[in-house]
């Protein structure tokens, strides 16, 4: 059974499972979840789990682990299972497979994503599919060099100053390209970057990228809060809120630089609110390539070849919060 057909079964055996309930019992039963419609991914472009849900206190991330945790399901155990940099960390998310690929937006994936996918099986126009970022290069997502998908069904960019090569561009300039597409397109399918904290540990400036992290979490509840707003969006869209990469332990070269196989580099956050009955937190293993098979499905297409599985502990009754 592919992913697709699998994700839809499990959503069709609940709803039966919640019918079966209002039969037996006189009080009403809860109503069985929607399932989502649309789909926005938001990347917050390298923060260390150490600094944000591994941190008991959370400072960094109040409205996360509060208001947002709350609302949705929380992986404790989610991975960058690939390359730990900034083009391979996205390519993995949506493309459902692990690439060495240029981190200069010099190379296109390999495999065709779900911007591709989702135009071609849908049939709508680029403006149905959005990659808006504040890196520039994240641009070569829209593409593959496979020649059966390579050119075709391309979404739209808003990527960097103007474009891969033109630079990078602030965060606050991004999130109000982000509400300019929300509100004109309304897309089915967006992807979000958001470069600090990673400009910051780059830069060596502990405060600055400690200030990037609480500046992208005030980000993501805006946008939260946005798609609750907007009643095309409201209680049909799954946010999903995750990472690209860590940063290096203090071990193997501090905070500045990521690209290795260490536990601070891998780990990474995933946090999904939407539609979905899951709510709590799961500590099941997961990694980004099940983040792309998850989004695929939802979107009712198919990642050939891909070893990612779509995460069912969305429709599974979850374990509570993390204290």
């Amino acid at each position: 059974m592919d992913t697709s057909r699998a994700f839809r079964t499990s959503a069709v055996l609940l709803f039966a499972c919640a019918a079966c309930i209002a039969a037996a019992e006189p009080s009403p039963a809860p109503k069985a979840p929607i399932a989502p419609e649309r789909v926005v991914i938001l990347v917050i472009d390298g923060p260390r789990w150490s600094e944000t849900w591994g941190d008991p206190q959370r400072a960094n991330i109040p409205k996360r682990a509060g208001e947002l945790a709350a609302a949705g399901m929380m992986w404790t155990d989610f991975s960058n299972s690939g390359p730990t940099y900034t083009n391979a960390g996205h390519t993995a998310m949506t493309t459902g497979f692990d690439q060495p690929i240029d981190n200069r937006g010099r190379e296109l994936p390999a495999h065709p994503g779900i911007f591709q996918l989702h135009l071609e099986k849908s049939g709508a126009p680029a403006t149905d599919a959005w990659i808006v970022s504040s890196k520039d290069k994240l641009a070569i997502l829209a593409d593959t060099v496979d020649p059966a998908w390579k050119g075709k069904f391309l979404c739209s960019l808003d990527c960097g100053v103007k474009g891969n090569g033109t630079g990078y561009r602030d965060d606050a300039t991004t999130m109000k390209r982000v509400r300019e597409v929300l509100t004109n397109h309304h897309p089915h399918l967006m992807l979000i970057n958001l470069k600090e904290p990673d400009a910051s540990g780059h830069a060596k400036d502990w405060q600055a990228y400690l200030q990037g992290i609480r500046d992208t979490d005030a980000y993501a509840g805006r946008l939260w809060t946005w798609l609750q707003e907007d009643p095309i969006y409201a209680g049909k869209t799954a946010l999903f809120i995750t990472n690209d990469h860590g940063r290096h332990l203090d071990a193997n070269g501090g905070f500045a630089e990521h690209g290795c196989d260490c536990l601070g580099c891998r780990h990474i956050e995933l946090l999904a609110l939407g539609p979905f009955s899951g709510r709590g937190s799961s500590s099941e293993r997961r990694d980004l390539r099940d983040l792309a098979a998850t989004v695929a499905s939802i979107l009712g297409v198919t990642l050939a070849g891909s070893p990612g599985r779509v995460l069912d502990e969305l429709v599974k009754p979850a374990a509570a919060p993390p204290p």
